[in-house]
């Protein structure tokens, strides 16, 4: 009884040793003394007008203009009482700065302002069209990918206007870096969004030099939309053109990036609409060789429901009906795909996951060509097939008269 006594005497002592060894957080400091960055963009050089009164009195430093950022900060709530902010009430502001070094511009905000900033909860990087045809992608982003502060799950987006304009305020008491970043939740709701690119995500094309896309994002007035994507060629990390949205939606058919959304088709004798609610899509590429000759066979498959129909009095029960609506839809698909992979070689950039197939599937060929593969791709036939396949027609049989 002694020895145990004597064993939990010494479990105890121990354990108050360890916690009288742990430093804790003293090092912390509370969160309304930070400025908590949220979005970041990155524009061709052109000074504020708070900038140029600034240099004008003495502000400068030396560096060469050929960024400008816009750094979104959070504002720390009030704590408690009727002082609390209100739910319309700002909860941000933006900073710009111009230089030539990211990791500087952020450095000198903080001879701005009395909070250092700090990067630990960015979660939206835009970056102009207009700067990706002077910078590469790699420069750009280098700070980013190097800083242990900022997340790999930041998320990277393009922008064929100014980058800044979509910090603005355009809904109250909301973050438009926020917005941004949660846009991408409703992707099961449309089928021409695509899908995220986080920072991470953008390492492994940059280092194969293999070309890929960027969500864009657009203003107007005082709203933003994600419409489209901007293309960075594989070899020079530099903006290599658009897609827009019936391009991006042919896109996620071939790759079969598919969550969701809607597929709008019309009646060829009628002119009426007709939709289809996705429920699920697959698609496989086929990479064939014939000797010297490469095509592609794309065959893409999806399960889903009619949901809206304008035609009158359109039976949906009748099986020659829904065949008649499938094969609306097939051909619609086909034309979407044909059109995107047209855009694609045209600008000479695979973005699609053909090089990728054709590597899995002829590891030999794809050795012979990789080396200016989005070149090669631009002169290779590729072909459609679609199969749909409508599995329901919503609550009524009819459409109403």
């Amino acid at each position: 009884m002694n020895r145990v006594r004597v064993q939990s005497g010494l479990l105890g002592l121990m354990a108050l040793l360890m916690c009288c060894t742990l430093s804790g957080c003293w090092s912390s400091s509370p969160v309304e003394d930070l400025n908590l960055e949220t979005g970041i963009a990155l524009d061709i050089a052109e000074e504020s007008s708070q900038e140029k009164q600034i240099n004008q009195e003495g502000g400068n430093y030396p560096k060469k203009e050929l960024i400008t950022g816009t750094f979104q900060f959070v504002i720390p709530e009030e704590s408690g009482g009727s002082n609390s902010s209100s739910p319309q009430a700002k909860k941000f502001f933006n900073i710009t700065e111009t230089g030539d070094s990211v990791f500087e511009m952020i450095r000198e905000i903080s001879l701005r302002t009395n909070r250092p900033p700090i990067g630990q909860h960015l979660k939206t990087v835009i970056i102009s069209s207009s700067l990706l045809r002077k910078i590469p992608l790699y420069e750009l982003l280098d700070f980013f990918l190097g800083d242990n502060d900022i997340r790999p799950s930041v998320q990277l987006l393009i922008s064929t206007e100014k980058a800044g304009h979509a910090l603005q305020e355009k809904i109250p008491g909301q973050i438009p870096a926020y917005i941004l970043k949660d846009i991408f939740q409703n992707r099961k709701r449309n089928a021409r969004l695509i899908k995220p690119m986080a920072l991470v995500k953008v390492i492994g094309p940059m280092k194969g030099e293999r070309s890929f896309i960027l969500p864009n994002v657009i203003t107007a007035e005082n709203e933003i939309k994600l419409a489209g994507a901007g293309i960075i060629k594989g070899k020079t990390q530099t903006y290599g053109g658009y897609l827009n949205e019936s391009e991006v939606e042919g896109l996620m058919w071939i790759k079969g990036d598919l969550k969701g959304g809607v597929l709008k088709s019309s009646d060829p004798k009628t002119g009426k609409n007709i939709a289809y609610e996705i429920k699920a899509v697959k698609s496989k590429i086929k990479a064939i060789v014939q000797g010297d000759d490469i095509f592609f066979q794309v065959k893409m498959t999806s399960e889903g429901r009619v949901s809206e129909v304008h035609k009158k009095n359109e039976n949906l029960r009748n099986n020659n009906v829904l065949g008649q609506e499938e094969s609306l839809f097939q051909e619609k698909v086909n034309s979407l795909a044909e059109q995107t992979v047209a855009k694609m070689q045209k600008l000479k950039v695979d973005v699609g996951g053909f090089g990728e197939a054709l590597r899995i599937q002829h590891p030999k060929v794809w050795r012979k060509v990789k080396k200016d593969w989005d070149t090669t791709f631009s002169k290779i036939p590729v072909r459609f097939s679609t199969d749909i396949h409508i599995e329901d027609y919503g609550s009524s049989i009819t459409t109403a008269d």
